[in-house]
């Protein structure tokens, strides 16, 4: 097994679907990397390496533990590194997260279609939730395959405003430090005081809600050096569009001052076409999150592609839109984000104590047979 081939277009596909995860209505719109990375200007490059070291030795220990355990459902990996209680505790607090994010970006959903096309906001918020269940009914597999090519498009997009603000760049060369300085003057808001922590609770609010879909990820390749290869792939490229977001609204900063949706602005800016394709982009990459997290939360109580898991997702995708469709987008974010990173802190650190347990053990059973022999 660990001497078969790597599928290089298996593990794009794999890369690509857990970019797609990540980027959800925060991520696409520019939102989410304005407020904890960079407001705090040249220092929001620096906390997007933190997100590279946590992210990308957790996709690779996660990608792995699924291909190696072939869990049934993924939230079972809770058990393996949290014991069977407290795994139990993280599986409901999991599950219930992942279905208020994915209210949350139904709330996204409609009230971006609201933006841009001026649709009644419950309108947008039930397209994006009947796609999504015609999404998520075809299981993980095929799920995979189709968000595969989102996430690097968008990243594909976000690279050609990046190349336009480094072209700014090298023309002038302190336009980053000048950019720096004047963020807190534009009225920006920041998710923390401080540029790390900033950081360290996106890396992990991000982690929480990824854990069970980086699990089934990683048991869709076809061996455990794919699964981490992809998953480490993943973590690269998107901390890649992260870098590019940072750089880029740092360099147009005083345009996306007051803007609601911060890549529009910028693309916008660069060529009518191209802000059309980024409002269209963005719908579509809501939609692929949307469709993830609906399908991670039927993970739990059902199988894929069985009638019980065609009828909770139908369920699921309903609820949601009413939900969606009344409740606020911003006070939706309050109240459920906060507890996130500190959960997901605590479940990295029971598995490094995990890891080194193992260690440990095999290393004793080494010396022992060493000993006996």
């Amino acid at each position: 097994m660990g001497n078969q081939a790597i599928s290089v277009r298996k593990v794009a596909v794999i890369a690509g679907a857990i970019c797609s995860y990540w980027i959800g209505s925060g991520f696409a719109s520019g939102q989410e990397v304005l407020q904890f990375f960079s407001v705090y200007g040249l220092k929001g490059i620096v906390g997007s390496v933190i997100f590279l070291v946590v992210m990308g030795s957790t996709t690779y220990v996660l990608c792995g533990a699924g291909q190696r355990m072939k869990f049934a459902n993924p939230y079972q990996v809770f058990d393996l590194y949290c014991g069977k209680v407290l795994g139990e505790a993280y599986t409901w607090y999991t599950v219930v997260l992942i279905y208020c994010v994915f209210v949350v970006m139904l709330s996204g959903a409609g009230a971006t279609i609201n933006q841009y096309f001026h649709v009644p906001t419950y309108v947008g918020t039930v397209v994006i939730a009947i796609l999504a269940f015609g999404t998520a009914i075809l299981g993980i597999e095929r799920l995979i395959r189709i968000i595969g090519v989102i996430g690097p498009t968008m990243i594909v997009f976000i690279a050609i405003v990046g190349v336009a603000a480094i072209a700014n760049v090298l023309r002038h060369s302190n336009v980053l430090a000048d950019a720096g300085s004047r963020m807190s003057s534009l009225g920006f808001k920041s998710a923390s005081a401080n540029w790390a922590w900033s950081a360290v609770l996106y890396t992990f609010g991000a982690l929480i809600c990824g854990i069970p879909f980086l699990v089934d990820c990683g048991a869709s390749a076809r061996s455990v050096k794919e699964a981490r290869i992809a998953g480490i792939t993943g973590s690269v490229a998107f901390t890649t569009a992260i870098v590019l977001l940072i750089i880029s609204e740092l360099v147009f900063s005083p345009l996306i001052a007051g803007q609601q949706v911060p890549t529009l602005a910028m693309a916008n800016h660069l060529s009518p076409l191209l802000g059309l394709l980024f409002t269209v982009l963005i719908v579509v990459c809501i939609y692929s999150s949307v469709s993830s997290f609906l399908l991670m939360t039927v993970r739990k109580f059902a199988q894929n592609r069985t009638r019980k898991s065609y009828f909770l997702t139908a369920v699921f995708a309903a609820f949601g839109a009413i939900c969606g469709g009344i409740l606020p987008f911003d006070k939706l974010i309050n109240v459920i984000y906060p507890l996130a990173g500190y959960s997901a802190m605590l479940f990295v650190l029971l598995v490094i104590v995990r890891m080194l347990r193992e260690r440990i053990a095999r290393h004793a059973s080494d010396s022992g047979g060493r000993t006996g022999i």
